[in-house]
Order: structure tokens, then sequence, then C-alpha cells
């Protein structure tokens, strides 16, 4: 199902990426991929932790316990000079899940850790960090920090293991922090938010993210489309088949804009919140139907 992009849309596509702003998706991967970036975020975000150097960073963090359970991928994976592994996520939509995503994401951030034989003093703590477009947990809740702790003998205080931080609008200093994040806003006398500023500049003037992030925007509007098609021809929003139909059609239009097949399957697991298995497959039902 191909689709001819108008001149008009392919600028729609340019310009959404020239005025996006942090809560972008993959502008915020492509930014906080880099330790200028990240560092100083992590050290403003749980500054009690006192992080001086991240010695692993990686975008889109993927788990898998067995072949055929659900995925889990990580927006950004980091782990401090401690040991400590942080997951920082950005959420734009509210499916009303974040509880329970965030427990499963702190489940195999520690699953990982531990191999055959291992003793459980090598775990180290993980922090699952998500910053919200919107109040997560309703009741204008401005922060909830959240911490697991076992229960402490003879007085004697015990590391928290797993920790949970949710932010929307909060003291000054992460206020400014959300607001560059949500709508760009900067303010001038806060050094992190120009730091910030500036590695976005430069990352929007990357020519390969540019290319990636408009290939992207395309095929998200050639996705809405074949939904809509799929409408008219008297298919419920939502049912196996329009859904099928709508993937494939992201696909065909990825493939016919020159993206590699992995970076295909990739970018559709991202898109359609699926595990690289299942995107995998819509992309080999795609090939085979041809």
């Amino acid at each position: 199902m191909r689709r001819r992009h108008t001149k008009a849309q392919i600028a729609a596509a340019a310009r959404a990426w020239d005025e996006a702003t942090l809560s972008n998706d993959y502008l915020f991967n492509r930014v906080m991929q880099q330790k200028p970036a990240l560092l100083p975020t992590l050290q403003r975000l749980v500054p009690e932790l006192a992080i001086k150097k991240l010695v692993h960073i990686t975008t889109q963090h993927s788990f898998k316990a067995t072949y055929d359970s659900r995925g889990f991928r990580l927006d950004i994976f980091a782990e401090d000079q401690n040991g400590r592994r942080l997951d920082l996520e950005m959420q734009v939509v509210n499916h009303h899940d974040l509880l329970k995503r965030a427990a499963c994401y702190q489940v195999m951030m520690i699953d990982e850790q531990l191999e055959e034989g291992d003793f459980y003093q090598r775990l180290r703590p993980v922090y699952v960090i998500f910053i919200t477009m919107f109040d997560p947990f309703g009741g204008h809740h401005q922060v909830d920090h959240h911490r697991l702790c076992s229960e402490h003998a003879d007085q004697q205080r015990l590391p928290s293991l797993v920790n949970y931080l949710f932010l929307n609008t909060i003291p000054p200093a992460l206020r400014r922090l959300c607001a560059f994040i949500r709508d760009g806003t900067v303010d001038p006398s806060d050094p992190l938010i120009l730091k910030l500023e500036q590695v976005q500049r430069k990352a929007k003037q990357n020519k390969k993210w540019r290319r990636e992030a408009m290939r992207y925007n395309l095929a998200a509007q050639d996705a809405k489309w074949a939904e809509l098609q799929a409408e008219e021809k008297g298919i419920e929003r939502g049912i196996t088949k329009g859904i099928d139909q709508a993937m494939l059609a992201m696909i065909e239009s990825l493939t016919e804009q020159g993206m590699p097949k992995e970076q295909i399957i990739t970018t559709i697991a991202k898109a359609r919140k699926l595990s690289l298995l299942a995107a995998r497959q819509y992309y080999n039902q795609l090939m085979l139907s041809k």
C-alpha cells in the first residue's frame, strides 16, 4: 500500500523536527544518549546519589526473559560509578499503567545483574525515573518518590534496592527542567538548561538524525492514513485487521524510503509499543506477501 507524500507533508515532517522539544521521544533519546546532557540531568533528578560519573549509557535497552515472553525496552539506561542502574523514561501519553510498567522494568533490571551461581550480594540498586507530561496519579501529586525497602532488624537500616521516581511539576530546579522538556522554555540563569539547549540544537542539526526523524514522522502519517482507510471500509478501530493494515503500511513506507531492515523493526516496535519479536513478525509478513 504505497502512498506518495506531498511536498506539504514532507515540509510538515521537517517542521515537526525543527520545532520539537525534548518531549519528542526521538529527540529525547538522541539528546540524553550523550553524557554532557544525561549526567547533569540525573544529578539534578536524584541529587542524593551524588553521581560523579556514568560508565555506561545505552538507548532502547532491551530485556526479554524467554523467547515467547513480552520484551521491554528502556528509553535511556545508564550505570554510574557505583554500579547503580538508572532508567530514564519520557512519557507523553497517559496509559494509566506507570506503576505496573515501573515494576516490570525494575524486575528486569535486577534480574539481568545475576548469572547462575552469583550471590545476591552482587545486586546493585536500580532507579526507574519517569518524566511525564501529565499528572501521573491524579489528585495533583507533584512528585512521588517511592522506595521499597526490606524491613530492618535491630534498628539496622538496610539500603533501598528498588527506587521509583515520577516527575511532573515540582520544586523550582526541577520545574525549570520539566518546563524545558515540555515546551522548550529556557531559563537563562540555569546552566543545566543552557547545556541541554546546546546539545538539543546540535542534535537537530545532525543530518542523519533529521532524516530518520522525518522518516518516522512520515511513517506515522502513513499508519494513521491506513487506519482511516480501514475504518472507511467498515473495519472498526482497534481490531486486529485494522491494526495489521496500519502496521504493514508503516513498514512499507519505511522500506521504500530506504531504511535498513533492523532499523525498521526497531522503529515500529517503538512506535507501536511492540516487542522486537512481534515487530519482526510484521516485517516478515510484509516481505512474504510481496
